[in-house]
């Protein structure tokens, strides 16, 4: 059996809300974020033939907003020259409610977190850590009936068509291996590649850790194994 440490929503606003950078030194600090949103309106049909069923158009209205966020650090002291602060959040927020969208939905983040605690479940001295969430569609009931359980979420699919979605953790790193390895020295504390039982590397008190920095929203999928060595959802909880 494995555990993957999950957040129940893509929501933008929830999200920004959950890992804003603040404090000397930083509890949490967003990296990179892909967001997006968008609302079509077809313009009046320049056929439309309701014996024979033909309907066309020419053209369409369409609104979008689109982020694609990624840190730019100093070089000369380390520290970020454009964070996801209290003023960097208000900046992506103002600028998507001004295209006319009360949220986006998130496709993947990345954010960096100080926890000596999973140093420590890990058995390594350090507490900064990288960590790689991506969305992906919900498993089945199990994992669709918790996304569900959020308000926000619910708004989103009602008004939004957005899906029902969760983001996974797909990896989590110690920062002082992802400075000095090379990638293909570096050994991630968790790593989720495929859909096989082998292509999932995620220690269960590792991962029960993790979801502690996910709030309300966090929770843990437990894995077993099915046919052909596939991974098969066996249970979830908060």
């Amino acid at each position: 059996e494995h555990r993957v440490a999950s957040l129940t929503t893509t929501s933008l606003n929830e999200i920004l809300k959950l890992f804003p950078m603040q404090g000397t030194p930083f509890n949490c600090c967003i990296t990179s974020i892909k967001a997006h949103a968008s609302s079509s309106e077809k313009s009046r049909p320049l056929i439309d033939d309701q014996e024979y069923g033909i309907i066309g158009y020419i053209d369409k209205s369409s609104d979008s907003f689109n982020l694609d966020y990624n840190i730019i650090f100093n070089e000369e002291d380390g520290m970020p020259e454009n964070p996801l602060d209290k003023r960097g959040i208000n900046r992506v927020l103002t600028s998507m409610r001004k295209l006319g969208f009360e949220d986006a939905a998130v496709d993947n983040f990345t954010v960096i977190v100080r926890d000596k605690e999973i140093g420590r479940l890990a058995g390594i001295d350090e507490e900064l850590f990288h960590l790689t969430m991506v969305s992906e569609p919900v498993d089945g009931d199990m994992d669709r009936a918790k996304v569900k359980e959020h308000e926000v979420n619910e708004r989103l699919f009602k008004y939004h068509g957005f899906k029902h979605r969760i983001m996974h953790c797909k990896k989590l790193i110690d920062r002082r291996q992802e400075l000095t390895k090379k990638q293909s020295e570096q050994k991630p504390l968790i790593h989720w590649r495929g859909s096989t039982i082998t292509s999932l590397r995620s220690p269960i008190k590792v991962a029960q850790r993790v979801k502690e920095h996910f709030g309300e929203y966090g929770l843990i999928k437990k894995y077993g194994q099915g046919s052909e060595d596939t991974l098969v959802l066996l249970d979830v909880s908060r």
